[in-house]
């Protein structure tokens, strides 16, 4: 049965959807010919080998004639290279190839070497009107239209249309082995062009059936990654047997594969189409009969993205704002554009106050307060723009929830209304900065470029800099905003701006003065008691200033929450109001659907609340969108947007979090205690994921270990209005997740034994640890982790609360520490073992003060105490000490006879040991710890 083939109408609406795959692209031969602008199509490509050929002699001309005779168009193609290949050389067939792609320079261009590594200017080449209109259509809508694009053809002119529109491209090939060797972009201003069958420099080129046909096993997995969750949009494509579209039908037929497939005929019958295509309808049967591939006919490659770019809808304002600015992915803020905006409403002022994402609708409303640093803000844009001996850099840091993503657009929607210059605006931390776009900016303009999560570009930004700097400009202004700790992580400060650039002194925010109080306070007055909230409570307008600066100083800012957010929650929100609000806010998300993915927006946030309210950095993007079903390009305007305008969701570093861990916290709550979500659930899935991605993307350690290894302080970590019970199932169900998906690592099974530990699952814990043993050599992570392993059973051992028990937690732990794992010794094995050993010696409570047992216990305390390495455990051991010196313990004369003690109590508490497993290990011999000395500092009182 043939495949059903739809019309163009079919397929604009299909390509146009906001819930659709974002779209790939793959262009065949046609999409780079352009009648009379020299490129020429499969017959002029003939020509010019007849013309190469004739100059050998007539003899070579006259068995090339031999070959082409009866072949039809594409064959002759083929058969012409195969004959320049084989009977003259490789370096004829490039020369060929260079100079067919030449012919499309325009007259009068200079002439372009293929040996200098470069494609030229656009404007120097006949680029055709598919082309530009594909290139126009990712500009605009580089969410949708994301790329890559993969093409047949040689030339370079479907990056040059790209770099005219201000997007950076990277063309690629593919190597002998097939893979696609190229990081996935997902950055709105780069593309990745891959040239299947060649690029027209520093490549060879594949004609001849036997090149294209040959096996490249690497290639469909390769294929599989780079359209992961993407619609390839197939035009100008006849689909001829070469290994790229046999490596497509194979993905179409996996079950791994989570793409599409749009295919474009041309001609305008579907009747014909299917007559002359019947090879290529068998080729993807498995894809037609699993709906991933679907068909259209009447499709010209040129006219097509023009006219789809018409039909999708774009304002006027917002499409001119997009068209007009030279950097791609950011936007032209005007004050004809600002003007067109609708008002903030009142409604719209309360959201932002609660914590919605700031923009531009927001910077222009006398609904929201201009605190003092806006005017700062506006003060240093002015010396910028009027400095001329160079270019000027003003940075906006801080923690998150300060402000300075409302400050950064309010000044920079004053310099758009009140100054003479031309404001980019990069709406999204998707786009990246382009340094070959910066450094040609019109020098009769001043342009300030207005960016928020700036530690996401540093390095581009650094290129701009020096590119400016060389030449000598001075018209541009970097108007940047970031997160103190994530500018930090990135090395921002360690770049040498200050030689390349006026960078002007950091705006730190922090805190709330008490005129920026009067004013905050005043803007919630005016929404009356949907803006108080519950400092309707008070007395009095000072009395609310007064407690929205206490609160603000109040706040615990390390885990990088700000101050002033913070402050703003606690003095509008109590505990359990918050707790309300957050209920009306997330119950409506339970039914709206993700678009483009699966699951719904309340999922998506419950993910997020999940890593942010533990103290994660938020959650990994692109387990996010593995978990969502979307691209992680889709992420932005998917998820983050739709949740940024209710619960203030954002990027840092890679990650989606919350606007503040009390937000998250809150909504883990709320989601548990009043709408019955169980978060375990959510846990396992976050796990799965997360070693799913991890296969082909490398985790930020804070989030990794987190999610794989932070089960354990569930019970802990999570909301203490979460009941301790469900705490500790939520703490299992995270455990038995990450043994589930990673049983070949040992550290996730302690994990779970520390989760049935703290549960009060006691002897399940010991004997979980007990029954690995035989299985320690066969896990990967065994050397690494031994001694936590070890470390693990003693404490489950110890929470048996038997004598026997306390007994094998000190000699398991001080088995941690011997030499018998042949593994370095670290700080955190010895604070947490000692300590362990302390807490364990002082309830067997065996013999007096100058005992093994109490000489053992006071070796434990001198050999832990580390104040440089450790000064966390620093009052532990103190307090150990002390105990020590009142029953008059004595102290060893130094750490070499502090070991010889804690050597003799291990052989002393051998004895009490019951266990058989445990039993045999200390059969093995006395236990040694020159490996435990080495770790020593020179002087553990020192």
């Amino acid at each position: 049965m043939s495949p059903n083939i739809h019309d163009i109408s079919a397929l604009k609406l299909k390509l146009g959807r906001t819930n659709g795959k974002p779209a790939s692209f793959l262009v065949g031969a046609p999409f780079s010919w352009n009648a009379g602008l020299g490129v020429p199509p499969v017959n002029g490509f003939i020509e010019l080998i007849r013309e190469r050929v004739a100059i050998e002699g007539p003899k070579f001309s006259e068995e090339l004639e031999a070959r082409l005779s009866g072949e039809d168009a594409a064959e002759q193609y083929q058969a012409a290279m195969s004959f320049v290949f084989s009977v003259l050389d490789a370096d004829v067939v490039t020369e060929i190839v260079q100079n067919a792609v030449l012919s499309a320079r325009k007259a009068g261009a200079p002439n372009l070497d293929p040996r200098s590594g470069s494609d030229g200017d656009p404007a120097e080449w006949s680029i055709t009107q598919g082309q530009r209109g594909l290139a126009h259509l990712i500009k605009l809508d580089s969410n949708r239209f994301s790329g890559p694009v993969f093409t047949t053809n040689f030339d370079p002119m479907m990056g040059l249309a790209l770099k005219s529109q201000g997007i950076r491209y990277q063309p690629y090939t593919i190597p002998q082995e097939g893979s696609l060797n190229a990081p996935i972009s997902v950055a709105q201003d780069d593309v990745n062009i891959f040239h299947l069958h060649g690029y027209w420099r520093d490549s060879p080129t594949l004609h001849s059936p036997q090149q294209l046909e040959a096996k490249r096993a690497q290639l469909q997995a390769s294929l599989e990654k780079h359209l992961h969750q993407t619609n390839l949009v197939v035009m100008a494509y006849s689909g001829w047997d070469d290994i790229f579209t046999s490596a497509l039908a194979n993905c179409l037929s996996s079950d791994t594969f989570s793409g599409t497939v749009t295919w474009c005929f041309y001609n305008g019958s579907p009747a014909e189409i299917r007559e002359q295509n019947a090879a290529l309808f068998a080729k993807f049967k498995g894809g037609v009969q699993q709906e991933r591939i679907t068909f259209f006919h009447g499709i010209n490659c040129h006219t097509f993205f023009d006219e789809l770019i018409a039909d999708l809808g774009f304002d006027s304002a917002t499409r001119s704002a997009i068209e007009t600015s030279p950097l791609a992915g950011w936007e032209v803020v005007s004050k004809e554009r600002l003007d067109a905006f609708d008002p903030l409403t009142g409604e719209e002022a309360v959201r932002f106050f609660d914590g919605a994402v700031p923009t531009l609708r927001h910077a222009i409303s006398p609904l929201i307060p201009r605190l003092s640093h806006s005017a700062t803000l506006v003060d240093r844009v002015d010396q910028g723009l009027s400095n001329t001996a160079g270019c000027t850099m003003q940075l906006v840091r801080s923690a998150g929830g300060e402000g300075k993503s409302t400050v950064l657009l309010q000044a920079a929607v004053a310099a758009a209304r009140e100054r003479d210059c031309v404001v980019l605006h990069r709406p999204s931390p998707d786009a990246g900065l382009n340094p070959d776009v910066v450094a040609s900016l019109d020098p009769a303009h001043h342009w300030l470029l207005v960016a928020d999560e700036a530690e996401g570009f540093i390095d581009d930004l650094w290129q701009c800099a020096v590119r400016l700097h060389e030449a000598g400009r001075h018209n541009v202004t970097f108007l940047l905003a970031a997160r103190d700790t994530d500018w930090l992580k990135e090395n921002g400060d360690q770049k040498g701006w200050s030689g390349r650039l006026n960078r002007l002194g950091d705006l730190v925010l922090g805190g709330i003065e008490q005129g920026d109080a009067e004013l905050v306070v005043d803007a919630w007055s005016e929404q009356g008691d949907a803006g108080l909230r519950s400092l309707m409570a008070a007395n009095s307008r000072d009395e609310r200033i007064k407690k929205l600066i206490a609160a603000t100083k109040a706040q615990d800012v390390k885990g990088g929450d700000g101050s002033f957010f913070g402050g703003l929650l606690e003095t509008r929100f109590s505990g359990p109001a918050l707790v309300d609000h957050v209920v009306a806010l997330i119950e409506p998300l339970r039914h709206r659907e993700i678009d483009g993915g699966s699951g719904t927006l309340y999922d998506a946030l419950l993910y997020i609340a999940n890593c942010h309210a533990v103290g994660m950095p938020g959650i990994d993007k692109h387990v996010l969108a593995a978990i969502c079903d979307l691209h992680v390009g889709q992420l932005s305007s998917g998820v983050t947007a739709m949740l940024g305008q209710e619960m203030g969701a954002g990027q840092s570093r890679g990650h989606i979090l919350s606007r503040h861990k009390r937000v998250a916290q809150s909504v883990l709550t709320a989601a548990e205690n009043r709408l019955g979500t169980d978060i375990g659930e959510y846990w396992a899935r976050l796990i799965r994921a997360t070693v799913e991605v991890g296969h082909s993307h490398r985790f930020e350690p804070a989030f990794h270990t987190g999610v794989m290894n932070g089960s354990a302080k569930l019970t802990r970590t999570l909301p203490s209005e979460i009941p301790k019970t469900r705490r500790d199932e939520i703490s299992l169900s995270a455990a038995e997740a990450a043994v589930a998906a990673q049983p070949e690592r040992m550290d996730v099974v302690c994990d779970l034994a520390a989760a049935l530990r703290q549960a009060g699952y006691r002897e399940e814990a010991f004997n979980l640890l007990k029954d690995m043993v035989p299985e320690i050599p066969k896990k990967v992570d065994s050397a690494r982790n031994i001694r936590g392993f070890f470390f693990e059973w003693a404490a489950c051992a110890g929470n048996l609360r038997t004598r026997q028990g306390f007994a094998e937690n000190a000699w398991l732990a001080a088995f941690s520490l011997c030499d018998t794992p042949k593994t370095t010794v670290t700080a955190d094995n010895r604070h947490k073992a000692l300590a362990g050993m302390c807490d364990a010696l002082a309830a067997l409570a065996i013999g007096g003060p100058g005992g093994d047992f109490a000489k053992g216990r006071r070796a434990a305390a001198t050999l832990g105490y580390d104040p440089v390495n450790d000064p966390g455990g620093k009052s532990d051991f103190e307090y150990f000490a002390k105990e020590l010196d009142r029953l008059g313990v004595p102290e060893p004369a130094g750490p070499d006879e502090a070991l010889s003690w804690l050597a003799r109590v291990s052989s002393a508490l051998s004895d009490e040991i019951g266990d058989p497993t445990i039993k045999r290990f200390a059969q093995a011999g006395p236990l040694t710890f020159n490996l435990l000395r080495d770790s020593l500092p020179s002087d553990p009182r020192s």
